[in-house]
């Protein structure tokens, strides 16, 4: 193993932030992190609990290497951040992962779609899950959720009965299955989609774990349907993170009554989409002309659009929903061309309204 991969396992395994590996990239070698230790791990911006972990594993001296074993006997792999199978959306994070561990085969071509909400879900929760599943399935996009019981599991389930591709972000290392019920469901995601998750191997379930994989879910996203939440559920914690960054928010109204509805008919009353009808949603999903639209994965290549038209399509896609402002800010175009590049892509379907004065891309080309 050469000492740049073992050098990225051990950031990963002690929960470095990303940029310790960026600034030890800039050093000579990458075995600096352990033959120069603690004041090296200080100017990387390691916080003390992490080098804590980062000591211990360091002082076992050959933990990467049986660690990379451990990783090919359960047939997963570990995808670092500068390799070409790392999903692009998760640098939308303030702190994405340094590595991830990979359990089947991930699909960066198709958009997904986030399923939601709590576990202790009623009967008609886990069937709306269920809906949307196969429906977001049918019409070629990827579920993405946390595996977990209730509402992650049945929009999970959905989509493998309609034939998709599914992902899971665990909040335990891919080989272990929690909850335990769910090994035959985890088996077909991992044949279907991919078991992810950014733990290292033998992690087991601490409840702190699983707020913070929810970033991931989001980053991966495109939009994100929360389904029965109460207010203090983990769902809500994830569908703030996607607004700060802007992703589509869906919420399925529930029974004003109902304690695990009312974190989720607060994000209706806060300003996220109602999903009040499945096809419509689905319609949504797939442009103005109800035509399915593939994820753009490369250059934008259209030649009916403009250099300008191009830059702002691409930051749309990359960022997620965004406001004429925004779009000036972060394209550095005046109001006269920035809306006139909307008017051209949203003209196209390429781009389409998708909330009160905010801008969202498709998902690929549109034929007519």
């Amino acid at each position: 193993m050469n000492d740049s991969l073992r050098a990225k396992l051990l950031l990963n395994a002690c929960g470095a932030p990303s940029t310790a590996w960026e600034a030890l990239k800039q050093s000579d070698s990458s075995d600096a992190l352990w033959t120069e230790g603690e004041e090296l791990w200080k100017r990387l911006g390691i916080r003390t609990s992490s080098r804590v972990r980062l000591a211990e594993l360091v002082a076992e001296r050959d933990w990467a290497d049986r660690e990379l074993e451990r990783v090919d006997r359960f047939g997963a792999r570990f995808v670092a951040i500068d390799d070409v199978e790392y999903p692009v959306r998760l640098k939308d994070l303030a702190s994405p992962p340094t590595g991830l561990y990979v359990r089947g085969e991930l699909n960066l071509q198709n958009p997904m779609t986030a399923i939601v909400g709590t576990r202790r879900c009623s009967p008609y929760g886990r069937t709306v899950a269920g809906s949307i599943g196969r429906m977001v399935a049918r019409a070629g996009h990827q579920v993405v959720s946390g595996g977990a019981k209730g509402i992650d599991g049945a929009g999970h389930q959905g989509c493998l009965e309609e034939g998709g591709t599914t992902v899971a972000v665990l909040g335990t290392a891919v080989d272990r299955v929690y909850p335990a019920e769910h090994r035959p469901l985890f088996h077909r995601i991992a044949e279907r989609g991919a078991l992810i998750s950014e733990y290292p191997m033998g992690t087991g379930g601490d409840p702190w774990r699983f707020p913070e994989r929810n970033r991931l879910i989001v980053a991966l996203c495109s939009r994100l349907v929360v389904v029965e939440s109460p207010e203090d559920g983990g769902s809500m914690i994830t569908a703030r993170l996607g607004l700060d960054l802007g992703r589509e928010i869906w919420s399925v109204p529930g029974r004003i009554t109902e304690e695990i509805c009312r974190g989720s008919n607060a994000l209706i009353r806060d300003g996220a989409n109602p999903l009040i009808d499945v096809d419509d949603f689905v319609e949504k999903m797939s442009g103005r002309y109800g035509q399915m639209l593939l994820d753009f994965t490369g250059d934008v290549s259209s030649p009916d659009f403009t250099g300008s038209e191009k830059n702002v399509l691409e930051l749309l896609r990359r960022r997620g929903g965004r406001t004429l402002d925004d779009i000036m800010e972060e394209s550095g175009l005046g109001f006269v061309d920035a809306q006139s590049c909307l008017m051209t892509l949203c003209a196209s379907g390429a781009v389409y309204s998708s909330g009160p004065g905010r801008y969202s891309a498709g998902s690929g080309d549109l034929q007519f």
